[in-house]
């Protein structure tokens, strides 16, 4: 599913770059399992919000069934993790936000696990209507400040402006890729709706390719942004271009950073970094 970053010699070891939002714990959990009946098990993670998975070959090992479980959720769950842990159920891997165990079979998960991971799976819901008006509102504004920049493209530095704006478009066009994708899976019934929460069990084809996509953006956007802020810092002709750029990549990181622990690896912050950095920049005009 998600796009293999590398693999070892001989298909002994394949590490995997997770670009599963934080309500796609159930198709995380899917995907760990559908890499262990590949031969594939998980034998360790990397990163705060289990950016990078690291899978195992053993070819003659059975498939094993995964629980993934969020700390810090509920006390319910809190307890269960402790008690699991007392009980000596293996552990594949753990930090301060998440604990991964690894179960005989599906049937004892689902015997044992069972409501927690229902309750889970409900506390780690979007909330539909919530998440909807954030996003229109936020994207709406995002539209505004594009069409105000192109109207302004030649008041101040037009090279800087040429940046933000092609910045903004790439950050919205970016966002794009990956809701699309989450509405695709809502239409064909991959989105499973409690109590007016969504979270999706399983992802399809379509949707893997399209968050890729996004992936590979971000990291272009990233590395683009930064080569042509240094070419311009390089040719700028005052002090009030470099300040502009060194704020506006500021600005870029403060937002990035911070709505990235608020979202739980949400692609909203993309959003959420276009509306602030607009904002800059109308600040200094």
């Amino acid at each position: 599913m998600n796009k293999i970053m590398g693999e070892e010699k001989h298909n002994k070891k394949k590490i995997v770059y997770n670009n599963y939002q934080f309500y796609e714990n159930p198709a995380l959990t899917e995907f760990i399992e559908k890499q262990a009946t590949k031969g594939y098990s998980l034998c360790g993670a990397m990163g705060k919000f289990l950016n990078i998975l690291k899978f195992c070959y053993a070819k003659d090992e059975l498939p094993k069934s995964y629980t993934i479980l969020h700390k810090h959720l509920d006390e319910e769950i809190d307890k269960k993790i402790e008690d699991m842990k007392a009980s000596n159920y293996k552990i594949v891997y753990q930090n301060n936000l998440y604990i991964v165990f690894q179960h005989a079979s599906r049937e004892d998960s689902e015997m044992e696990l069972g409501k927690i991971k229902t309750k889970q799976n409900t506390l780690l819901g979007v909330p539909i209507k919530k998440s909807l008006a954030l996003i229109s509102a936020l994207f709406v504004i995002s539209i505004i400040g594009v069409i105000l920049n192109i109207l302004l493209i030649h008041d101040g530095n037009l090279h800087f402006n040429l940046l933000s704006l092609g910045l903004y478009l790439a950050l919205i066009i970016t966002f794009l890729f990956y809701f699309i994708g989450d509405l695709h899976d809502i239409i064909v019934g991959k989105g499973t709706s409690i109590d007016d929460k969504l979270y999706f069990s399983s992802r399809t084809k379509f949707k893997d390719i399209l968050f890729r996509i996004g992936d590979i953006l971000k990291f272009g956007i990233l590395l683009g942004g930064i080569l042509v802020s240094v070419m311009l810092l390089l040719d700028a002709k005052d002090e009030v271009s470099a300040i502009n750029i060194f704020g506006m990549w500021l600005t870029y990181g403060i937002v990035g950073y911070t709505s990235r622990l608020k979202y739980q690896r949400s692609y909203i912050s993309l959003l959420l970094i276009e509306v602030f950095l607009n904002s800059f920049q109308f600040l200094l005009k």
